[in-house]
């Protein structure tokens, strides 16, 4: 009887994961040079190729060391096609610390952060790509670790 119910709590737990992230199409980091994120420094994801139109959001991901010395920081985010031409471009300005230099997330020496979702298109039989780069004063941004997106096929 013990081993029934196990195995169906296992079997339970492994259909939620599954719902859960059966939406989610890409799910990516790239790491950023350890002195700094350069403004010339434009993060490439190239996207696979799917057998259906893709109407859903993309969420950019950013990690960072604790004390970051900036409050919040600007992104182009830009949706390509395989010839780099750019269908699609979001500047996002995405707060990471309060008022008082605190982070808006939790963690001892390590942050993350979500942006908020922006609108993502893709052509069925299509090749792409999502760039990213930072808009901010400053030549290069030190502390941010990692840049990432999340690709979900459903608009929230």
């Amino acid at each position: 009887m013990i081993r029934r119910t196990l195995l169906y709590a296992w079997a339970v737990g492994g259909l939620l994961t599954a719902s859960c992230a059966g939406d989610t199409l890409v799910h990516r980091y790239a790491t950023l040079p350890a002195d700094g994120w350069a403004r010339r420094d434009t993060i490439c994801f190239d996207l696979p190729v799917y057998a259906e139109d893709i109407s859903g959001t993309l969420t950019v991901g950013l990690r960072t060391k604790a004390g970051l010395a900036i409050r919040d920081i600007v992104l182009a985010v830009e949706q390509c096609d395989s010839n780099a031409f750019v269908f699609r471009r979001d500047t996002i300005r995405y707060p990471l610390t309060d008022n008082e230099g605190d982070a808006l997330t939790s963690g001892v020496n390590f942050h993350q952060y979500e942006t908020q979702h922006v609108p993502f298109r893709m052509e069925k039989d299509r090749e792409g790509c999502v760039r990213i780069y930072h808009l901010m004063t400053k030549e290069t941004i030190p502390g941010i670790t990692e840049v990432g997106i999340r690709i979900r096929n459903k608009e929230d």
